[in-house]
C-alpha cells in the first residue's frame, strides 16, 4: 500500500522529531509505524505494529529488532538497513516473529534517517499486515487447484502458474510444465493451432478484440489430441503483466457432433437409397409395410393385419397423431408440407421410438396414398440430447467460475482489504465471518457442479411418481416454518426415471421455500394425470417473479435460473419431459410462483 512516507528518499533526524511530536497523528494510523536507530534497536512502536505482533509497545521499545526476525528475516532486513544508510528508501516483505510464536506477514515502507553531518541514524517504517490479503491468497490457489477446469497463468511466453486439471488434461506433471522453456510450452499446442494463437496473442499486444472463447488443440504426452474452448484475460502475476487462460476440454463435446454428423449422413443415405422402413397408406387404411416397420412397430405379421384403422393410428404418440393426421390429409390432396417430418411411434413393449419420415404422393390401386419412408432416429435424438446437455453443462461451469466463483472472490478480496484497516476487532471479527461463509459458498458451489456430472449416465427405470412425491415432502416436512398442502390422484404413477428422481423434485421444493422471505410458507403439490402425462404442480406464497424472469429462467446465457433449477431441468429432459414456470394466480405474478413438471406415462 502506498504511504505518504513513501515520496521522500530519506528524512533529516529533526524532521524525525518534529515527526514523533505528533503522536497522537501516529496513533491513528490504521498501519503500523516503527523507528529503529543505526544499532537496529526499536526506538518508537505504535499501537498498531506492537499489536500486530502481540506485545505492548513497552515490550518492544528499546530491543533490537533482530529479537523478533527469525534468520531468514532477519538477513532480508538487515539488506534493507545497509540500504538506508546510503539514502535509499526500499519497499519489501517481511515476516514477523509475533509473541505466540506465529509469522506475521508484513509490507514494509521504509526511509532512512539522516543526521545534520550526512551519517545514517537508522530508518522509519509503515509497517501494513499482510495476513488476510496472503490467506486470501491461499484460498484463491486452493480453488484453482481444485478446479474441475484447467488453468494456467502464461508470461514471457512460460507457463508460470498451472492447476492439476490443466496438467491432467495434457498428460504432464505440474513441475513438468513449469520447467518446460516457451519452445517446449509451444510444443503442446497442435502444428495447425499454433498461428492461431500467435494472432490472438498479437491481438492482445494491439488492444485488438480478442473472440471468447477460441478453440484449439492439446497434443497430449502419448500424442493423443484433446480439443479445448479457451477464455483468457490479461492480469499482473507477481508484478509483471500476464495471461490468465480457463481451459474446458471439449473432446467429447467435437465426439458428439462428428458423431452427429456422421449420423445424419448415415441416415439420410439410408432414407434416399436404402429404405429402412416402408408403408403406403390411406387416410383410412394401411396398404403395404415391409418387415423393417413390424420390427420398429414390435407387432407380429398377424397382429398388424388384423388392426382397424384406428388401431393402426394407436401406433403414433397422442401427442403426435394430430400432427400426423393433418400432415397425412395434406399430402393426399396436394397440399405442401415439409419433405420430411419427425415424430414418435409406442412400441408393442410401451417403449418410444423417434423416426423421420420422407412421404410422397401416389396412386396405390387406383385410391390415393402415400408412401412414407421412415428411418429410425432414436440413437441420433439421444446423442443431440447428450451433445446439448455437455455444452450447457460446460457453460455451467464456466458460469460458475466466471460468475458464481469470482463474485466470492471478488467478496474475499474485499473484505480482506477492509479487514486489513479495520481498527475495531469486533469489525476484524464481522469481515472474518464474511470471508469465511464465502469459501464455504465457492466450496457449496463446486460440490453441487460435480454431482452433475453422472446426470446422463445410467439407464431409466419404473419408478413411483407419486412415491417419490411423498418421500421428498415427508423430508421436508420436518421444517416448522413450512406448511405442505397436496393434491394426489389414485395409483402409483408410473414413469421411466431413474435413482436422480428425488434430486428433481427436491430440487424444486427447495426453490420453492428459499426464495420465499416469509416467516411462515405455504406450498402447494398437485399431482395430475393428462392422459398421456403427468403433471406435478409445485406453487408457493412468496413473492413471485416477473414474466420476462419466467421466459430466461432456464436460459444458460443469461443467468436467471440456479445450480439447482438448472440441474432439475437436465434431470426432466433425461425422462423425456418438461418444466414450466407460471404464476401462482394467473396474471398476478406477485403472489406466488408455480413450477409444473410434465413427465411422459411408463405406457404398458
Amino acid at each position: 500500500m502506498d504511504s505518504e512516507f513513501d515520496h521522500d528518499n530519506s528524512l533529516d533526524i529533526e524532521s524525525l522529531e518534529d515527526l514523533l511530536k505528533h503522536r497522537v497523528l501516529i496513533e491513528s494510523l490504521s498501519e503500523g509505524f516503527g523507528v529503529v536507530d543505526d544499532k537496529g534497536i526499536l526506538t518508537y512502536v505504535n499501537n498498531i505494529f506492537s499489536k500486530m505482533l502481540g506485545y505492548s509497545t513497552e515490550e518492544m521499545i528499546g530491543r533490537p529488532a533482530q529479537d523478533f526476525l527469525d534468520k531468514e528475516n532477519l538477513a532480508i532486513q538487515q539488506e534493507h538497513l545497509r540500504n538506508s544508510k546510503n539514502w535509499q528508501a526500499s519497499k519489501y516483505e517481511l515476516e514477523w516473529t509475533s509473541k505466540s510464536g506465529n509469522l506475521v506477514p508484513t509490507l514494509i515502507s521504509s526511509v532512512p534517517i539522516i543526521e545534520k553531518n550526512g551519517e545514517s541514524h537508522g530508518a522509519f517504517a509503515v509497517i501494513t499486515d499482510l495476513s488476510a490479503y496472503k490467506a486470501a491468497e491461499r484460498k484463491y490457489k486452493l480453488l484453482a487447484e481444485h478446479s474441475l477446469q484447467g488453468l494456467t497463468v502464461i508470461q514471457n511466453d512460460r507457463y508460470v502458474y498451472v492447476n492439476p486439471s490443466f496438467a491432467k488434461m495434457v498428460g504432464y506433471s505440474v513441475d513438468e510444465i513449469l520447467r518446460m522453456s516457451p519452445q517446449e510450452g509451444w510444443d503442446l499446442i497442435h502444428p495447425e493451432d499454433k498461428k492461431y494463437l500467435l494472432s490472438i496473442a498479437e491481438y492482445r499486444r494491439e488492444g485488438k478484440p480478442i473472440p471468447m472463447p477460441y478453440e484449439y488443440r492439446f497434443i497430449r504426452r502419448d500424442e493423443s489430441v484433446r480439443w479445448v474452448q479457451a477464455f483468457s484475460n490479461a492480469i499482473v502475476y507477481e508484478g509483471e503483466k500476464a495471461v490468465q487462460v480457463l481451459i474446458i476440454d471439449i473432446t467429447d463435446q467435437k465426439e458428439f457432433e462428428k458423431n452427429l454428423r456422421e449420423s445424419e449422413a448415415k441416415y439420410r443415405s439410408l432414407a434416399e437409397q436404402s429404405p429402412q422402413c416402408i408403408i403406403i397408406l390411406t387416410e383410412d387404411q394401411l396398404f403395404y409395410y415391409n418387415p423393417a416397420f413390424r420390427n420398429l412397430v414390435g407387432f407380429s405379421d398377424d397382429e398388424l393385419k388384423q388392426m382397424s384403422s384406428n388401431d393402426i393410428w394407436d401406433l403414433v404418440h397422442p401427442e403426435d397423431r394430430s400432427e400426423v393426421t393433418i400432415r397425412m390429409r395434406d399430402k393426399i390432396v396436394g397440399r405442401p408440407i415439409a419433405p420430411h417430418f419427425e415424430y414418435r411411434f409406442v412400441r408393442k413393449n410401451g417403449e418410444i421410438r423417434w423416426a423421420e419420415s420422407y412421404t410422397s404422393r401416389i396412386d396405390y390401386g387406383g385410391v390415393p396414398a402415400i408412401q412414407t419412408v421412415i428411418v429410425d432416429i432414436t440413437d441420433r435424438r439421444q446423442s443431440e440430447r447428450e451433445l446439448r446437455s455437455a455444452k450447457d453443462r460446460a457453460l455451467l461451469y464456466l458460469d460458475l467460475m466466471g460468475h458464481d466463483l469470482a463474485q466470492q472472490l471478488q467478496v474475499i478480496l474485499n473484505s480482506s482489504a477492509l479487514m486489513r484497516g479495520a481498527t475495531d476487532e469486533t469489525r476484524r471479527d464481522m469481515f472474518h465471518e464474511i470471508i469465511t461463509q464465502a469459501v464455504k459458498r465457492c466450496s457449496r458451489i463446486i460440490e453441487e457442479a460435480k454431482s452433475t456430472e453422472q446426470l446422463l449416465s445410467g439407464s431409466l427405470i419404473e419408478r413411483s411418481l407419486k412415491q417419490a412425491l411423498d418421500t421428498c415432502i415427508a423430508a421436508m416436512g420436518t421444517m416448522s416454518s413450512v406448511r405442505f398442502e397436496k393434491k394426489m390422484i389414485a395409483g402409483e404413477a408410473l414413469i421411466l426415471a431413474d435413482e436422480y428422481l428425488e434430486l428433481l423434485i427436491s430440487n424444486i421444493l427447495m426453490n420453492a421455500v428459499e426464495h420465499n422471505p416469509k416467516e411462515h410458507q405455504q406450498v402447494w403439490v398437485k399431482l395430475e394425470d393428462t392422459g398421456s402425462d403427468y403433471i406435478v404442480s409445485i406453487c408457493d406464497d412468496g413473492p413471485g417473479m416477473q414474466d420476462t424472469t419466467k421466459a430466461g429462467i432456464f436460459d444458460m446465457t443469461r443467468r436467471f435460473g440456479g445450480l439447482g433449477l438448472h440441474t432439475a431441468n437436465h434431470i426432466a429432459e433425461k425422462y423425456h419431459g418438461h418444466i414450466s414456470i407460471g404464476d401462482r394466480i394467473p396474471g398476478k405474478h406477485d403472489e406466488g410462483l408455480c413450477v409444473r413438471i410434465k413427465l411422459p406415462k411408463l405406457l404398458m
